[in-house]
């Protein structure tokens, strides 16, 4: 990844880290100004664009102005696109095992397919799409895994880089329920976004691009929906059904994140 040369004093990096977690509620509550449209796929996919551009608008921001480095510092600029499949492949296995191991426990039930139109269904394709990719996946990650790791990168060791990364990015998830109903499941829960932003950071720093992070991210949450067109949890094993999920996420993360860090380091 690029390095800086400029010696002018910075700000440190917790206060970077609470700029970033600023800049995502910022990201998050945008879309708000497409309340304006009737509901229907074009608010829909006014959600999503408010969202990457006021995310893409405040990296760009932070890199330049808090960090004085050159916008390709975020990682934009290296599609990286074997990378990139290989972690939309990654979360989809991930999502399969953990998902079979779930349903081998009896953790879930079989999942009602809805009688709807070909038309209804695919605009139901269409709103997760903008849900993963738009919404969440761009814009999270190219504040977290674009701006933050390159603000860590140098002044952290690597697996400080990570921590930090995947830390921070667990923070605004202590408010998302998920469904949860108790302290317990929600720290269950908390295991899904800490897997897959392992995963994410070991991709990006790997291969010194942003999209697979964004692979990474947005396929979580399509892989997901899929996984809900076959099986739901069960209310009552909802935290162990997180548990496992989010375990398998865990293990790869952390194996994908060793393997990072010990490649890096070798001469």
């Amino acid at each position: 990844m690029t390095t800086s040369t400029d010696l002018r004093p910075r700000l440190p990096l917790p206060v970077r880290a609470v700029l970033t977690l600023l800049a995502m509620l910022t990201a998050a509550l945008s879309p708000g100004v497409a309340m304006v449209l009737p509901d229907g796929p074009a608010r829909n996919v006014l959600f999503g664009v408010c969202a990457t551009l006021t995310g893409l608008g405040l990296a760009i921001a932070l890199v330049r102005g808090i960090d004085r480095r050159p916008v390709a510092a975020l990682g934009l600029g290296r599609p990286a696109w074997g990378a990139t499949l290989l972690a939309l492949a990654v979360m989809g296995g991930c999502t399969a095992a953990g998902t079979g191991l779930a349903v081998v426990l009896g953790l879930t039930t079989r999942s009602e397919m809805p009688d709807v139109s070909v038309w209804t269904f695919l605009g139901g394709v269409l709103l997760v799409l903008v849900r993963a990719f738009l919404m969440q996946g761009f814009p999270e990650e190219v504040l977290f895994r674009g701006y933050l790791v390159q603000s860590a990168v140098g002044r952290l060791p690597l697996w400080g880089v990570t921590a930090l990364s995947v830390l921070v990015f667990g923070v605004p998830h202590l408010l998302s329920s998920a469904g949860t109903s108790s302290f317990g499941q929600q720290a269950l829960f908390l295991l899904l976004p800490i897997g897959f932003a392992l995963l994410a950071t070991a991709f990006r720093l790997r291969t010194g691009s942003v999209w697979p992070a964004v692979a990474v991210h947005g396929g979580f949450h399509v892989w997901w929906w899929v996984a809900t067109l076959w099986v739901t949890p069960r209310p009552e094993t909802l935290g162990t059904y997180y548990a496992v999920v989010g375990g398998v996420l865990l293990v790869v993360g952390l194996a994908a994140a060793w393997w990072t860090v010990k490649v890096m380091r070798t001469p």
